[in-house]
């Protein structure tokens, strides 16, 4: 698979399974990648107040009390293994420094269960992680710098309710003091936003109608890769002549064409839908789910994956790994979410590593439709085999995450 491929494919298990999730689907470095802007017109908290900026410690700057009117916040949640978050830090930075007196950043961070040598930690080992971290940046992360509550009420009031599914995630507030903006972007699209926020030109349904345009104009542009890619098939011999207008589409970063190209493919010939391709437009589908659009699109795909391949056990592995959420918010339906995890549980093999992070999933499946404990017993169950088999498999930190559901679990049951 090629590079930008499996970038993607991190990218979508992080959206898929949660900000509990510290492997790629099952065990290694949280990954994470920008995604499709959430549109403004969609969220709820476009044109109100934002939540109450409640933190752990202010590590570096001013403590910021409340939002001042006159003054643009940029709220930026990040992590410290985060490489997007990394990336954007400079040019946050120049952004404050160009806007001194008129734009505040705060960057926030959040999701830290880490040291550097991988251990979970404690409030106060976060705040020491979080503070060397940001004492190497020195001015390449010149704004605010907060970390969460040991409680993690920046994550529940601000993080979660944006329903980006990735960070960086931003959000922006105007001079009135009312939320303008949250989403993903790249830094280019905040520094655009936030200009135009000062200028008093930013309008929240003309930025929805500017992405609707897009969306629009790409549909075209996939015709028009289809046409191309079409004619010089015969010039092709790698995995991609078979997809004619989906890898240019991808090069260039555009979702929506590289939709539509691997629909046409499917449409034309079923059988190219697996064994790998039905992974790309999942990928695709569960990026734009996490930009705030459209995650019916994902449930509605699963559920014809489902019924083509339901007894096929890659298939609905990987559908598993992308809707169950291993967190206390499920982004897509409930119900679907334990149907795959069932049958994923079902195909996989005996004491084998993949066995437990499939039971971990349908413990959390069985959580989120109300059977705490059902769900209770599985993930003992699967703590119990990792203890048994932990001398023949790398679980990474899976018996930490164990315990972590056990805990709320049992709380749940009181």
């Amino acid at each position: 698979m090629q590079d930008m491929h499996a970038r993607a494919f991190m990218l979508m298990l992080l959206v898929a399974t949660g900000a509990s999730l510290t492997t790629t689907g099952c065990g290694g470095s949280r990954p994470s990648q920008p995604m499709s802007t959430l549109t403004p017109a969609l969220h709820p908290q476009i044109g109100k107040p934002p939540p109450l900026l409640h933190v752990g410690k202010w590590i570096k700057g001013e403590p910021v009390a409340n939002f001042e009117r006159g003054t643009v916040y940029v709220v930026d949640f990040w992590a410290t293994w985060c490489g997007p978050c990394r990336a954007a830090m400079p040019h946050l930075s120049r952004m404050q420094r160009e806007h001194a007196g008129k734009v505040q950043v705060i960057g926030v961070s959040i999701l830290e269960r880490a040291t550097d040598d991988g251990e979970s930690h404690d409030i106060e080992a976060t705040i020491a992680h979080v503070t060397k971290f940001v004492d190497r940046m020195d001015d390449r992360m010149d704004y605010r710098v907060a970390v969460d509550t040991a409680d993690e009420q920046m994550l529940r009031t601000w993080y979660k309710p944006s329903n980006t599914g990735g960070i960086p995630t931003a959000w922006i507030i105007d001079q009135r003091g009312n939320v303008v903006w949250i989403g993903i972007g790249s830094p280019k699209t905040v520094e655009r936003i936030v200009n135009e926020v000062l200028a008093g030109t930013f309008d929240s349904a003309k930025e929805a109608a500017r992405i609707a345009a897009e969306d629009a104009a790409a549909k075209k542009r996939a015709e028009a890769d289809i046409a191309a890619a079409t004619a010089k098939k015969s010039q092709r011999n790698d995995i991609f002549a078979k997809y004619p207008g989906y890898k240019e589409a991808m090069d260039r970063g555009d979702q929506l064409a590289a939709l539509a190209a691997l629909d046409a493919a499917f449409a034309r010939d079923a059988s190219l839908e697996v064994p790998a391709a039905y992974q790309w437009k999942l990928m695709l589908l569960m990026q734009r789910a996490g930009g705030g659009k459209r995650p019916d699109e994902v449930n509605q795909y699963v559920r014809e994956l489902i019924q083509r391949h339901g007894d096929n056990a890659d298939v609905m592995s990987f559908a598993s790994a992308c809707i169950v959420s291993t967190d206390d918010e499920p982004s897509f339906d409930r119900g679907l979410a334990l149907d795959t995890a069932q049958r994923a549980a079902k195909f996989a093999e005996p004491d084998s590593r993949w066995q437990q992070f499939t039971l971990w999933r349908l413990a959390w499946a069985q959580f989120h439709t109300g059977d705490a404990s059902q769900a209770l017993a599985t993930m003992q169950q699967a703590k119990d085999n990792i203890a048994r088999l932990q001398n023949e498999h790398d679980f990474g930190d899976l018996a930490m995450q164990c315990d972590d559901a056990i805990r709320m679990f049992r709380k749940q049951l009181k």
